[in-house]
């Protein structure tokens, strides 16, 4: 019979594997490596990034070598068994992040970062008279809150709404997933300007607390928001926030939801976030030195040129004021349409050619999270229309100078207390309220109703004394 292999020596010739013993043996070792193999994902977790293409999933956050939040599958949901929910409950003293225990989250059928938290109370039978119970209602945690005696009680409610308004993802539950170790929520809205100031800036004083004391508590994150955020691969500007300070601790593993609407996780020990707490964590948790401690994690590991405290150190005298300006053309709403006129009128104006650099930014959606943080970093001045990319004020300096424009300007980075955490000046350029147009206003267009989001431009008069009170303000400083 014909021989695969054969010895040098002729006179010792023999076979060493017949052709269907090497295949079966192939076959064997394939076999037994895709059984000794780690666990793996078989469906593709893709993500829109900043700049609208897809990110792929590289789980850098969690080591291999760091085991997964123990967690029990029901794949009868009349195996699960009733749980009785705790919760919330304060954690470290203060606001803003709440503790619930033996409860669910779902998500909204609209695909928003709108979730629900399932609470059970699996003896008071009364609610089972009650259909209102069926509907998820707003709480104070800016989560939907329902009630049910066990899941298949939230099933048979899913099973019973029409309205797109109380529906919730799952609407049918035939798994359940358990996790038996604390799971935070990554719940954000991807308007990174609400992501910083309505997560974030509630979570710090946790996060400082934690870090400090070396005892992150969490085993898992979970997000319906963004699956991926803590993937290296990941460039949405606020999950790079998130990874640069390692917001919730080394050893916290991202938990990758099933591919299908008919899994409902629930948690041990959850914890979420208080969104509504936003302005008053602001006077009370969320100090000086908090918010110091974040900023110069965020200076060093994005390696910015200046330090927090720069002006502390160095001298402005006889320099060049760096004006940083954007107009918010990229958003159609809320945009500066003249602003490249005035640049190119005053740039080289007497007056302003050896004082001010002006630095133009056409779309900061452009840019990468390390490139926009350079561009805040390196501004004496920012003077731009209201906006999501306010949010690189965390990247800013001590004392830099915020004048922003809108013909109404919403209250997020003008809020007091947050400026004064920046230890930085802030003032705000409005609508005209008369038809004198050559004071520090501006010239809207449309309806008044949506001012909001109107249009503007402004006169020459108005851009000069706007230039004049930033060189004034620039100059104290000195």
């Amino acid at each position: 019979m014909f021989s695969l292999f054969k010895t040098a020596s002729k006179s010792q010739s023999r076979s060493i594997l017949l052709p269907r013993q090497f295949f079966a043996l192939i076959i064997i070792i394939i076999a037994i490596s895709l059984v000794s193999r780690p666990n793996i994902s078989l469906f593709e977790v893709k993500n829109v990034t900043e700049k609208g293409g897809t990110a792929p999933s590289v789980n850098t956050y969690a080591s291999e070598s760091i085991p997964p939040p123990k967690m029990k599958v029901y794949n009868n949901i009349e195996d699960f068994p009733n749980i009785e929910s705790s919760g919330p409950n304060r954690i470290n003293g203060i606001g803003g992040l709440m503790e619930f225990n033996n409860v669910c989250l779902t998500k909204h059928i609209s695909g928003t970062e709108l979730e629900g938290v399932i609470h059970f109370n699996p003896d008071h039978v009364d609610l089972l008279e009650n259909r209102e119970r069926c509907k998820h209602r707003s709480s104070p945690l800016n989560h939907h809150i329902m009630f049910a005696t066990n899941v298949s009680d939230y099933s048979y409610c899913m099973d019973q709404l029409k309205s797109n308004e109380y529906q919730h993802i799952p609407s049918h539950v035939d798994v359940v997933h358990f996790y038996e170790e604390p799971v935070i929520s990554l719940n954000f809205n991807l308007n990174i300007g609400h992501s910083l100031f309505d997560y974030l800036l509630i979570y710090l004083p946790h996060w400082h607390i934690y870090r400090r004391e070396e005892n992150f508590p969490f085993s898992g994150v979970i997000s319906h928001v963004m699956h991926n955020c803590l993937d290296d691969a990941n460039k949405f500007w606020f999950c790079e926030i998130l990874r640069a300070i390692t917001a919730f601790g080394e050893h916290a593993q991202q938990l990758r939801p099933e591919p299908n609407n008919t899994t409902l996780y629930c948690y041990k020990s959850l914890y979420l976030i208080h969104i509504a707490m936003w302005q008053r964590m602001y006077t009370s948790f969320l100090t000086e030195q908090v918010f110091d401690d974040f900023r110069d994690v965020l200076n060093e590991e994005f390696n910015l040129t200046r330090k927090r405290d720069y002006y502390s150190v160095h001298s402005t005298a006889h320099k060049l004021k760096r004006l940083l300006l954007y107009s918010h053309a990229p958003s159609g709403r809320r945009v500066w349409l003249d602003m490249n006129e005035q640049v190119d009128k005053y740039k080289h104006h007497p007056k302003y050619q050896d004082k001010v650099y002006f630095q133009i930014v056409d779309d900061f959606g452009s840019f990468s999270t390390a490139e926009q943080a350079s561009l805040f970093n390196s501004a004496d001045a920012i003077l731009m229309s209201h906006g999501a990319q306010m949010a690189n004020s965390i990247f800013a300096v001590d004392g830099l100078l915020f004048v922003e424009m809108g013909c109404q300007v919403p209250v997020f980075l003008g809020e007091p207390a947050y400026v004064a955490l920046l230890r930085g000046r802030y003032t705000n350029v409005t609508k005209c309220e008369s038809d004198n147009h050559d004071l520090m206003c501006l010239v809207c267009e449309g309806d008044a109703k949506y001012d909001d989001y109107s249009n503007f431009t402004m006169t020459d008069v108005s851009f000069q004394t706007i230039l004049d009170y930033i060189i004034a303000e620039l100059t104290q400083m000195q």
